[in-house]
């Protein structure tokens, strides 16, 4: 069993890539929500974690910060490094491994949209960003609802660690679902705390292009967004 499940990207990058900045899980429901998380960017110096095709990178530069972007998809970091150029760093990166491009309390804000649930055991992730945090530093992630996960893909224990497969319309991925539990006390075991925790609305716009999502959204959660800081 990977203990990294991004690799499922392998070869549906591209496909993946030409839909999700339009896309109304993405573009009406989950990028608003971490939008409202975000610190002040202007002069920030910020690590955009599973950066994708470069959305968020291009967003941070635009809003004054300096960005270094990773993926562990090598077509996700192509794709990253042609969308912004050389204004941002863009970097392979593992995050099952320490982060050896970054030093200790280099970064105001990590970012890290729709990432976590592809990893077995976040604390690891959840020390490196911690140690490359300035004092006070904070932490803005997204992932897959704890609820809606265990409800979706009918695990039978919602109190345990899950990898679940689902088809996409891009193809097959792979990540793991987890309970709140284990999200609030990894990011307490390894120095953070939490100060917003966010179930996301889907807006006007997502009803326009997708009613029946919309529906469900309103009355069902999709995606979960915290806002932490270092202790």
């Amino acid at each position: 069993m990977s203990a990294h499940t991004g690799a499922s990207y392998e070869g549906i990058a591209g496909k993946y890539a030409a839909t999700v900045d339009s896309k109304p899980w993405n573009a009406y429901y989950e990028r608003p929500a971490m939008l409202a998380l975000f610190p002040s960017l202007v002069n920030a110096k910020v690590l955009d974690v599973g950066c994708g095709s470069g959305w968020y990178a291009e967003y941070l530069l635009s809003h004054g910060a300096t960005v270094t972007a990773i993926d562990l998809n090598g077509e996700f970091v192509a794709l990253t490094q042609a969308r912004v150029g050389q204004r941002a760093t863009v970097l392979q990166a593992d995050l099952t491994n320490p982060l050896d491009f970054a030093a200790g309390g280099e970064y105001d804000a990590v970012i890290c949209p729709l990432v976590m649930h592809y990893l077995r055991d976040w604390q690891p992730a959840f020390r490196e960003f911690q140690r490359v945090l300035k004092p006070n530093g904070v932490l803005v992630f997204s992932t897959h609802h704890p609820f809606a996960d265990w409800q979706d893909y009918n695990t039978e224990n919602y109190f345990a660690v899950d990898l679940v497969e689902d088809e996409w319309d891009v193809g097959k991925v792979r990540f793991y679902r987890r309970p709140l539990t284990v999200i609030s006390r990894d990011l307490d075991a390894t120095g953070f705390c939490i100060e917003r925790l966010l179930e996301p609305q889907p807006t006007e716009d997502f009803r326009l292009v997708h009613p029946e999502g919309y529906e469900r959204l309103t009355k069902s959660p999709g995606f979960l967004v915290v806002r932490a800081r270092k202790k």
